[in-house]
């Protein structure tokens, strides 16, 4: 047994062997957790002879369970080796909190547990509420607007069933629409149990009811799960707390393995609190692991220095430390900074050319959104540089954007359909109406006249703006859609600009610099078919070993994984923290993104952001403000020679 122990420090052998009760180990990144709890699995068997199947590990993710399981199964195979004493197989328990509570609610044959609503089915059922909500109040309703209202309320309904907090779940619908949620809520749950089917949030409230009503049922499952082991506690919300709690308050053996600093889910309803709650509740014993054996001294400085401006720390100050192989490394951070965002994706490419031409260990690209990611995906697949993708993305041409130009140039170039027609002719607003365009598929436009004198006026201006653009390249046109026409302007008066226009300006930057590359409409529109073809190879390699060492992905995806090399894009207010004027708890959640980020890094941090111009001026984020003066600093003005500002 001695070899369960081989290579921890103190704090991790406390951890392994702690007795009985509830602790809470503050793991710090790259403490090494993982291996805590798979050891501590061991120590329970071997040591304390707890039967395995009274042992009960819960992650938050499949992957994650699958990897712990297959860890243990490693370590135990090790140690079987060692003594003729160990049986051949443990039926030690794995899963996630939802696949634990459907478990439960399987077995405990819970009405409606054996079907579970797929995601198209939610939508449809709030679809359905929706439409009727609309007849009812208004007398008719828009499809395309049921559909984007649906994803919202269906956001808002599962934020509510992991919370129970009403008024933070209508946070993220429209304000419009916030009084009538509960209306929408209570018809949700009828319309699901009508369907005879539970959604996937209902494994957990339903489950939490069982435990409270049914005393047998609640008392078979403590007995059965004697020793609970949670990792990641942090991502725990109230919901999960409270079937957790019911499951442990007879036997209080719940060890937590997790760290506030990386709670990083609260709008899925994941609450940091539910540590302090924990300690304090079961009066647990609180366990630190502050070494870090991933990353060099000055990453593991600088983010801890980052972090400890958040005020709502449970454990202030808690020390980490740089411990590893990569603790010596020096000069392992530094940060950049581009006029434009255009500049610092070409920067990107350069760097990632050198990366992949070297093929000396692995490197992250960490985004904080998904669409932020598209740009650089875009740039690295025309230059043939090998990457891959971990999660979904979508594609940048299929913006409404870019349909909109799109349907512009197609027109000006005679090849426009009635579609191109009807998708621009409001945009800007000219008073033109369908009726206009006719019924033909094709559209001739010396054929078409308005409906009135000034929708006529409007479309005679129309056509000749579109005649200027014929035979101009995609790079000249698009700037003449943008400006001339009034493009631009029309997308900064939308009621949804407040919320968008930052992004959508950003990506009309990147289709004036994607249009560039191009001498004509048509080479620009197939090499849109060729980057959609690259990504549906992306997506169906997603989850495979590739063998590329360059990994885009945002900031959650890659919580739990380390590279050798990081780059953190877009460094700016916005993005970090991401939206405008953010409340002082939204800031810390941001704050502990960022951290997280920085902290995937072993034994390089490149962190980018953007000036701005002029016209457009860009903030640095407030996060870099208690480093920003140890950072090595590159103003970048021309990302080709990478020559500095005078």
């Amino acid at each position: 047994m001695s070899n369960l122990f081989n290579g921890l420090n103190e704090a991790q052998r406390q951890a392994v062997a702690f007795g009985e009760g509830a602790a809470m180990v503050l793991a710090a990144p790259g403490s090494g957790k993982t291996t805590i709890s798979v050891k501590r699995i061991l120590y329970l068997i071997q040591i304390q002879k707890i039967p395995p199947e009274e042992i009960l590990m819960v992650t938050f993710t499949k992957e994650a369970a699958l990897s712990m399981q297959n860890r243990f199964q490693a370590l135990y195979a090790e140690m079987q080796c060692d003594s003729s004493d160990i049986p051949a197989s443990v039926p030690v328990n794995f899963g996630t909190f939802h696949s634990v509570f459907y478990h439960i609610l399987i077995k405990s044959h819970y009405p409606a547990a054996n079907q579970i609503l797929s995601v198209s089915q939610k939508r449809e059922i709030m679809q359905a509420i929706l439409k009727e909500r609309a007849i009812e109040k208004t007398g008719h309703y828009e499809f395309e607007t049921l559909k984007a209202q649906a994803g919202d309320c269906l956001t808002a309904v599962g934020f509510y069933k992991n919370t129970l907090d009403i008024e933070k779940a209508k946070r993220s619908l429209p304000a419009e629409g916030r009084d009538d949620f509960p209306v929408i809520l209570q018809r949700y749950r009828e319309k699901c149990r009508e369907a005879g089917g539970l959604d996937f949030d209902d494994m957990v409230y339903e489950c939490r009811e069982l435990l409270m009503r049914d005393k047998v049922i609640r008392e078979y499952w403590q007995e059965r799960f004697r020793y609970i082991l949670v990792d990641e506690f942090q991502d725990i919300n109230p919901m999960q707390y409270e079937v957790l709690k019911l499951l442990g308050q007879k036997h209080g053996n719940v060890f937590a393995v997790g760290d506030e600093d990386q709670a990083i889910y609260g709008f899925r309803g994941s609450d940091p609190d539910c540590v302090r709650r924990f300690v304090e509740e079961y009066d647990a014993r609180q366990i630190v692991l502050n070494a870090n054996y991933r990353s060099t001294e000055e990453i593991v400085a600088l983010s801890e220095k980052v972090i400890a401006e958040n005020k709502s720390r449970f454990l202030q100050n808690k020390g980490s430390y740089a411990a590893g192989k990569n603790a010596g490394i020096r000069e392992s951070v530094r940060f950049a900074s581009f006029e434009t965002r255009q500049e610092e994706l070409s920067y990107l490419k350069e760097q990632l050319q050198e990366v992949a031409e070297a093929g000396n260990g692995t490197c992250g690209v960490l985004f904080r959104t998904n669409s932020a990611m598209q740009g650089l995906a875009v740039q690295l697949s025309k230059a043939g540089i090998p990457f891959e993708m971990k999660e979904k993305t979508g594609n940048p041409y299929d913006h409404f954007i870019m349909k909109d130009i799109m349907a512009y140039l197609k027109l000006a170039q005679g090849e426009g359909s009635r579609e191109h027609f009807l998708r621009i002719m409001n945009r800007p607003l000219r008073y033109i109406s369908r009726e206009c365009a006719g019924e033909n598929s094709r559209i001739d436009l010396a054929r078409l006249s308005g409906q009135n004198g000034r929708a006529d006026k409007e479309l005679q201006r129309l056509k000749q703006q579109l005649a200027r653009m014929r035979g101009m390249p995609p790079a000249l046109a698009v700037q003449y859609v943008c400006k001339a026409v009034g493009y631009e302007l029309y997308l900064r008066t939308q009621k949804e600009a407040g919320k968008h226009l930052e992004e959508w300006l950003e990506k009309l930057d990147f289709y004036k610099e994607d249009a560039r590359n191009y001498p004509n409409v048509a080479e620009w529109e197939r090499a849109q078919r060729l980057y959609e073809s690259r990504l549906e190879e992306c997506r169906r390699a997603m989850g495979a070993d590739g063998d590329s060492c360059i990994f885009l992905m945002t900031v959650h995806a890659s919580k739990g994984l380390e590279f050798d090399r990081v780059y953190l894009p877009d460094c700016n207010e916005k993005y970090y923290p991401h939206g405008s004027m953010p409340d002082a708890d939204t800031v810390e959640e941001e704050r502990r993104i960022f951290y997280v980020a920085m902290t995937r890094a072993k034994k390089y941090l490149e962190l980018l952001c953007t000036t701005g111009t002029k016209e457009r001026p860009r903030l640095i984020s407030r996060f870099l403000n208690p480093i920003i003066h140890q950072l090595t600093h590159q103003t970048h003005c021309c990302p080709d020679t990478h020559q500095k500002h005078p």
